[in-house]
């Protein structure tokens, strides 16, 4: 068809991707397009020319006004020559890691390529080798060759046809016998083409038994590969739109999702107010039987049914305010409390509507489609863009507290340091478990005369001791200091620190609301 044609344009405006423009005698027009950028690989015919008015970059010059003589394409190998007067050759090769386009002259010397530096020498053709009997299959085999690798230019739809017509049974004879079949009825290609589960196109020139779907038919190789090319061109753009915005809702969804399922299993905890100011009570009345300095007391329950309590004490506080310090563990609790039950509605709300957005996105099939929900939603599309950009640039644990106050939290060693050394202001407060393994916690304050309240203190000790080894225990001491008592001793490992003052909080470790 286009022997004897005049090469009139080489141009490229998309990335990787090259369009040969050829004018008949009978001045009819055809274009080929190479393209050589994965995964967008392929090469096909089509009529007309589109070439645009701006971001366009011509290729290949001295090709221009030259007469195609001919097409061959190597023997065992997808390289293709295309002939042209004055001793010129254009090789192409679509697919692989050489895929390029290399301008040649009489004396094989390349003059031009379509990307890259020029190498020394053209490309020369690597003839794939072929099992030529049962026998070389059978040695090829017993060399630990696999059955799927032994016809290496049949591609992965013929490779897995291949073996669904042997049922899966590798034995040479059978296998010889199929891929022969197989070559067979390439040489009279029907051309059709199936389409994934997820709208990916598969092109193919045999039926293949080993799909369970319709194939849509072609009456021209020509056209088929035309199609099947634009359509990945298509889906392969739709893909790039689509699936990072899918991951990004799912992401938010499933967020949204844990923190209303820690909130429903806190309101289902028992109240813990209620315990804490019984137990304050029962302080109160009997401070006389409580020691100074002590750790621990065991004091009857006279408000109760009269059994021992036994309670953990602050030893550096005195009988009385030890009793209020529960009163002040009970107000937290409430204040919690009311606070997760103020959460809980926004945080149902905030599923049923990010459960819909997300059907909404599960539903879009193409660009256009994509298009129009991002500027419906644009909103939240920019509430996940800067969520994600505020997790790029800090990258611990973060929870915020009531008050405007934040905690941050090392993952690991060298986060530790970072977070400690790099990241956390000398006024801030650092907090560490006391006697376990821990995260490096971070109270982040308000300026360098801000005083953070007890209970503020007390959520911080508690996430600490929460991420350490003391988690499973009733109460665990917290140590409490400014950052800047904080120090790192010289050739120490990661997360090693000494700290130079301290305070202890006595938490029950546990994550806020």
């Amino acid at each position: 068809m286009l022997a004897g044609a005049q090469l009139v344009d080489a141009y490229s405006q998309h990335k990787g991707s090259l369009v040969l423009v050829f004018a008949t005698p009978h001045e009819d027009i055809h274009s080929i397009n190479l393209s050589v950028q994965a995964p967008e690989r392929h090469l096909f015919r089509y009529e007309g020319s589109n070439r645009s008015r701006r971001n366009v970059v011509d290729h290949f010059a001295r090709l221009r006004t030259r007469t195609l003589q001919g097409i061959k394409i190597a023997d065992g190998d997808r390289l293709i020559t295309w002939s042209f007067d004055k001793d010129l050759r254009l090789i192409m090769i679509p697919f692989g890691g050489r895929a390029n386009a290399y301008l040649v002259d009489e004396n094989g010397a390349v003059l031009d390529t379509f990307k890259g530096a020029p190498p020394s020498a053209a490309p020369q053709p690597e003839p794939a080798k072929m099992p030529g009997s049962p026998e070389e299959v059978r040695t090829l085999m017993e060399n630990g060759k696999p059955a799927s690798r032994l016809w290496p230019l049949l591609s992965g739809s013929l490779r897995d046809e291949l073996l669904h017509r042997v049922g899966g049974i590798e034995d040479p004879q059978q296998l010889y016998d199929a891929a022969s079949m197989l070559q067979s009825e390439l040489r009279d290609p029907q051309p059709r083409m199936y389409q994934d589960e997820d709208g990916s196109p598969t092109l193919s020139f045999v039926l293949l038994h080993h799909l369970d779907s319709e194939a849509e038919m072609f009456d021209t190789v020509d056209a088929a590969v035309r199609i099947c090319a634009r359509r990945r061109l298509a889906h392969n753009r739709f893909d790039g739109a689509y699936k990072p915005l899918l991951q990004a809702i799912r992401k938010r969804h499933a967020a949204a999702e844990r923190s209303l399922t820690r909130v429903q299993k806190e309101l289902a905890r028992p109240e813990r107010s209620e315990h804490y100011e019984h137990i304050g009570h029962v302080m109160m009345a009997q401070l006389h039987l409580i020691e100074e300095g002590a750790k621990v007391t065991q004091l009857p329950d006279l408000l109760g049914d009269g059994s021992m309590l036994t309670i953990q004490l602050n030893a550096e506080l005195s009988p009385v305010e030890n009793a209020q310090r529960m009163y002040e563990k009970a107000k937290a609790s409430r204040a919690a409390r009311e606070v997760a039950e103020e959460r809980l509605d926004g945080l149902i709300r905030q599923v049923y509507s990010l459960t819909k957005v997300l059907d909404e996105v599960k539903g879009l099939s193409d660009v256009s489609e994509v298009k129009a929900f991002k500027a419906q939603h644009a909103d939240l599309l920019a509430t996940l863009q800067q969520t994600s950009a505020e997790q790029d640039a800090i990258p611990y644990r973060r929870f915020e507290l009531s008050g405007g106050y934040e905690v941050w939290v090392g993952r690991n060693a060298r986060q530790n340091d970072e977070l400690t050394l790099r990241d956390a202001r000398p006024f801030d407060v650092w907090l560490h478990a006391r006697g376990v393994a821990g995260s490096h916690t971070v109270l982040r304050v308000k300026g360098r005369t801000d005083s953070p309240p007890k209970p503020i203190l007390e959520q911080a000790a508690a996430i600490a001791a929460w991420f350490s080894k003391a988690r499973t225990s009733s109460l665990a001491p917290v140590i409490v200091t400014q950052r800047k008592y904080v120090r790192k001793p010289k050739k120490s490992v990661a997360g090693s620190v000494r700290v130079e003052r301290e305070e202890v909080l006595l938490v029950e470790p546990r994550l806020p609301q």
